[in-house]
C-alpha cells in the first residue's frame, strides 16, 4: 500500500469520499466502456487479421502430415489428398468461428461445420450416398477390424477420414490462434499420426514417416518465424521469409537422407527376439449362438462340398494353430488364373457372396485355376486358401474355382513316391503316442504296408468308437486327453474326433493337417446355399501326386445337444444316437398372456430419468459455467482498461462473491460493508484501498501495483469466505443465481452492456 493514515483522519476522509461519489459517478464505468468498445484490438480481442493468417499456414504443415500417415492405411494417392483437404477446412472453420463473439452461434457453427467436411468428402462420390452415409460409415467401421492395410477408400470411409482431420484441424488451429498456445497445437496432430503410423503397411512406414518429419519441421520453422515478431514490430516481406526457408533446405535433406540410412540399420531397428508373425497362432471362434443365422454364399457345383476356407497345420503337443503369417505363401492370382499347374482339373463350383466378411473367400481343396471378375484376388499356396488382395469381401462378388479330381483307394494304396522334403514338416509330431494310441498304430502296421489303409484303420476306428459330444470349438487335445478319449470316456467334441484322426496320420507317416471350412448346405433353385450352421472341420492328408486330400467321416454315435448352439447344429441321419440319451419332458400349461404395460413403464423410466436428470444436471450447472464466462469477459476488459478497472472489478467480484453466499446489501458503499463483518485487517485495507482508488484521493496516483494488490486482497477474502462455510454451502454457492440477477457492478458485465447498447439502437 502507498500512503496510511491515522485513525482520527479516518472519519474526516470517509465524509468527503461520500460528498465526491455522485460527482464521480459512471466515472468507472466510462473506463470499462472505452475498453470494451476498443475489444478487438490489442490486449483484448483476437490477434490482426495477418498474424491469424501466418499461424493457420505454420500449423497446416504438421496437420498434413497427420493427414499423410492417415491416408497411408488407404490404398492409392486420394486418401492423403482427401485427408489433408478435410485438415485444411478445419482450420478455415476456426478462422471463420472465432469472429463470432455470440457462444451459441460459435458452438453451432463449429458442430454443423465439422459434420460438413464429412459430408464435402463425400460428395465427389456422388449425391446417393450423402442419403445413405449412417450405412456406409456403420459398414466402413464394421470391416475395419477384418482388414490388413492398405484397405479400399469407400465413401464411408471418406466421411470418417473427413471427421477425424476435420477435428483435428479445427482443434490446432483453436489452440494456436484463440487460445494463443500456437506451441502447444502443434503437437495435437502428433498423436494422430503416431497412431495412423501403426497400420501403415510396412513397405510405405519409412517414406511416410520421412514425409510426417519434414512436414513439422516445416510447421515448426514457420511458427518460429512468426512468434519471433511482435504485435507492434514490422514483418519482414514473404520474400525474405522464402529465401530463409529455402536456406534450411539443405539442412533438412541431409537430416531426412541420414534418416532414412539409420533406418536400415540394425543397432536402430534391430532385430526383434520374438516375431509375432513367425508364431503360429491360436484361431479365434465365435460360437453359433451368436452368429447371425444367413445365407453366407452360394455355390453351384455337382459335389456339395467341403468348401474349405484354411487349415491348422502346425501342432504344439496341445494345441492345432495357425500357420505364421510371415510363412504363407499369397501371391495375387495371375491373369490365366492358374494357380497350381501341377494338377489336372477335375471340378469346378460357381461361388456367389452373400452374407460372407473378412478378406478370405471359400474355395475347393487342390484349387486349380480361378477366374472371377472384379477385385484382384490372391492364392495362398500353403493354406491353400483364396482371399481378396485388398479390402474386404463384397457381397454379389461372382467367381469360378476349378480344383483336381479325388483319386480312387487303389490309386492311393499303390503309391511308392516318397514325401517330399517340404512337406514332411507335416508329418513330424512333438509328442509320443499314449499307450492306448500306440497299441492301435501297432495293429495298423502289422496289418498293413500302405500309409492310406494304416490311416484308414485308425481314422475308422474313432468315428467307430468315439461318442461326439459338445460343440466343434478347437480346444487342446495332448497326449493325456487322447488316452482318456480312447480308454475312459470315449466322449469327444467334433474337433477333438479330427483331431485325433489327424494325430495318428501323422504317427504312421502321413503328412495331415486340419482343415475347416464349409460342408454342404441347402438346396434352393439348384443352387445350394451355405449358412453358418454348415461350418465343419475335417482331417486333409498329403499323397505325393495328388497333394492334400479331405477326407470326410462322421462318427457312428453322437449325443444330442440341448439348448445353446443346438437349433443351429447339422442333422446327419446317418449319426445315430448315443446309449446315453437325457429326454426332456415339457408339459404344456395354458396360462394368459403377461401384460407388457410394465415392461413398457420400465423401458420409457429407464430412457426418460437419465435424460431427466442429465438435464436437470445441465440446469444446475448452468449458473456456475456463465459466471467463469462473464469473469473471463470481465477480467480481459479490465486487463486493457486499465489499474483502476481492474481495481473496481477485483472488488465487484469480491461482493459476487459474498452475494452468492448470502451477503448481498447491494446499497452498501465498500466501507459500509465492513460494518456486516467482525473486524478483520485484509476487509478493511481492501475496502479503504478501493475507496481512495476509485473516488479518493489516490485516483490519479493508481499504479500496477495498487492493482495487484487489490486482487490479491479479492482473492484471499473469497477464500477465507468460503473455507469457512460447510462443503454444502458452498457447493450451493457455487451454482447459485443471485450474483447473476443481482450483480454488485451491473455496468462491468460486458455482455449485459452490450445487450443494453444494441436495444438503445433499436428504432421505437
Amino acid at each position: 500500500m502507498a500512503a496510511t493514515l491515522e485513525p482520527t483522519d479516518l472519519q474526516e476522509l470517509e465524509r468527503e469520499v461520500l460528498e465526491n461519489l455522485d460527482d464521480d459517478a459512471g466515472h468507472v464505468e466510462s473506463d470499462i466502456e472505452a475498453a470494451a468498445e476498443a475489444e478487438g484490438g490489442a490486449g483484448g480481442g483476437p490477434d490482426p487479421e495477418p498474424s491469424a493468417v501466418r499461424i493457420a499456414v505454420a500449423i497446416a504443415f504438421p496437420t498434413i502430415a497427420a493427414a499423410v500417415m492417415v491416408g497411408g492405411v488407404f490404398t492409392g494417392f486420394g486418401a492423403r489428398f482427401y485427408a489433408a483437404f478435410a485438415g485444411i477446412l478445419g482450420i478455415g472453420l476456426t478462422l471463420l468461428v472465432r469472429r463470432v463473439r455470440k457462444p451459441l452461434v460459435a458452438n453451432l457453427l463449429i458442430i454443423v461445420g465439422l459434420f460438413a467436411i464429412g459430408l464435402i468428402l463425400v460428395l465427389p462420390t456422388g449425391l446417393g450416398n450423402i442419403a445413405s452415409l449412417r450405412a456406409l460409415v456403420s459398414s466402413a467401421s464394421a470391416t475395419g477390424d477384418l482388414t490388413r492395410p492398405p484397405v479400399p477408400l469407400t465413401p464411408g470411409w471418406q466421411a470418417i477420414i473427413g471427421w477425424l482431420l476435420g477435428i483435428v484441424g479445427f482443434v490446432t488451429a483453436w489452440l494456436a490462434i484463440v487460445v494463443r498456445r500456437p506451441s502447444l497445437a502443434l503437437l495435437v496432430p502428433m498423436p494422430v499420426a503416431a497412431l495412423a503410423g501403426i497400420s501403415v503397411p510396412k513397405e510405405a512406414q519409412v517414406s511416410s514417416g520421412l514425409a510426417v518429419l519434414v512436414l513439422f519441421a516445416i510447421g515448426l520453422g514457420l511458427l518460429a518465424s512468426t512468434q519471433s515478431v511482435g504485435e507492434g514490430d514490422a514483418r519482414p516481406p514473404l520474400s525474405y521469409e522464402i529465401r530463409k526457408a529455402l536456406r534450411s533446405l539443405p539442412l533438412l535433406a541431409l537430416i531426412v537422407l541420414g534418416l532414412y540410412g539409420l533406418s536400415k540399420a540394425d543397432f536402430l531397428f534391430p532385430k526383434p527376439a520374438i516375431d509375432p508373425t513367425q508364431e503360429p497362432q491360436k484361431p479365434k471362434t465365435v460360437p453359433l449362438s451368436e452368429v447371425e443365422d444367413r445365407v453366407l454364399f452360394e455355390v453351384e457345383s455337382p459335389i456339395t462340398g467341403p468348401w474349405r476356407i484354411g487349415s491348422l497345420d502346425v501342432y504344439d503337443g496341445e494345441d492345432w494353430r495357425l500357420p505364421p503369417f510371415a510363412q504363407n505363401e499369397v501371391k495375387d492370382v495371375p491373369r490365366s488364373g492358374v494357380v497350381d499347374s501341377e494338377l489336372s482339373p477335375g471340378v469346378r463350383a460357381r461361388f456367389t457372396v452373400a452374407g460372407l466378411g473378412g478378406a478370405v473367400l471359400p474355395a475347393l481343396p487342390n484349387t486349380v485355376a480361378i477366374v472371377a471378375e472384379g477385385p484382384r484376388l490372391a492364392y495362398d499356396a500353403r493354406n491353400g486358401n483364396i482371399r481378396v488382395a485388398q479390402g474386404a469381401v463384397q457381397a454379389g462378388l461372382a467367381y469360378t474355382v476349378t480344383a483336381a479330381g479325388i483319386p480312387s483307394v487303389d490309386e492311393l494304396r499303390q503309391l511308392q513316391s516318397p514325401i517330399p522334403r517340404e512337406m514332411q514338416q507335416f508329418a513330424r509330431m512333438p509328442i509320443d503316442p499314449p499307450p492306448a494310441a500306440q497299441a492301435l498304430i501297432d495293429q495298423a502296421n502289422s496289418q498293413f504296408t500302405n500309409g492310406w489303409d494304416k490311416f484308414d484303420f485308425l481314422r475308422t476306428y474313432v468315428l467307430d468308437n468315439v461318442v461326439s459330444t459338445g460343440p466343434g470349438a478347437p480346444t487342446p487335445i495332448g497326449r493325456d486327453r487322447l488316452q482318456e478319449i480312447l480308454t475312459g470316456s470315449k466322449e469327444a467334441s467334433p474337433f477333438e474326433i479330427v483331431a485325433a484322426q489327424a494325430m495318428f496320420a501323422r504317427w504312421v507317416g502321413v503328412p495331415s493337417r486340419i482343415g475347416y471350412g464349409f460342408d454342404g448346405g441347402e438346396e434352393v433353385g439348384g443352387r445350394l446355399q451355405v449358412r453358418p450352421k454348415n461350418g465343419s472341420t475335417f482331417v486333409e492328408v498329403y499323397f505325393p501326386g495328388f497333394k492334400w486330400l479331405p477326407v470326410i467321416g462322421v462318427p457312428k454315435q453322437a449325443k444330442p445337444t440341448v439348448g445353446g448352439d443346438a437349433g443351429q447344429q447339422q442333422f446327419n441321419p446317418s449319426i445315430l444316437p448315443s446309449d446315453d440319451v437325457t429326454v426332456q419332458l415339457v408339459v404344456p400349461v395354458v396360462v394368459p398372456p403377461a401384460s407388457i404395460l410394465g415392461a413398457q413403464i420400465k423401458r420409457a423410466v429407464l430412457i426418460g430419468v437419465p435424460i431427466a436428470l442429465f438435464l436437470a444436471l445441465l440446469y444446475v450447472l448452468f449458473p456456475w459455467a456463465r459466471k467463469a464466462f462473464i469473469r473471463s469477459r470481465r477480467r480481459s476488459a479490465a486487463m486493457a482498461a486499465g489499474p483502476r478497472a481492474r481495481i473496481a472489478l477485483a472488488y465487484a467480484e469480491w461482493r459476487d462473491f459474498a452475494t452468492d453466499f448470502g451477503f448481498g446489501y447491494a446499497t452498501d458503499t465498500p466501507l459500509m460493508f465492513l460494518d456486516r463483518f467482525i473486524s478483520d485487517s485484509e476487509h478493511t485495507e481492501f475496502a479503504w484501498l478501493v475507496t481512495r482508488a476509485l473516488w479518493g484521493d489516490l485516483q490519479d496516483d493508481v499504479s500496477i501495483d495498487l492493482a495487484a494488490a487489490a486482487e490479491g486482497l479479492s482473492r484471499a477474502l473469497r477464500r477465507r469466505l468460503a473455507d469457512a462455510q460447510p462443503a454444502t454451502v458452498r457447493a450451493v454457492a457455487a451454482v447459485s443465481r443471485l450474483s447473476l440477477r443481482r450483480p454488485y457492478a451491473p455496468e462491468t458485465d460486458l455482455t449485459r452492456r452490450k445487450e443494453k447498447r444494441n436495444a438503445s439502437l433499436v428504432p421505437a
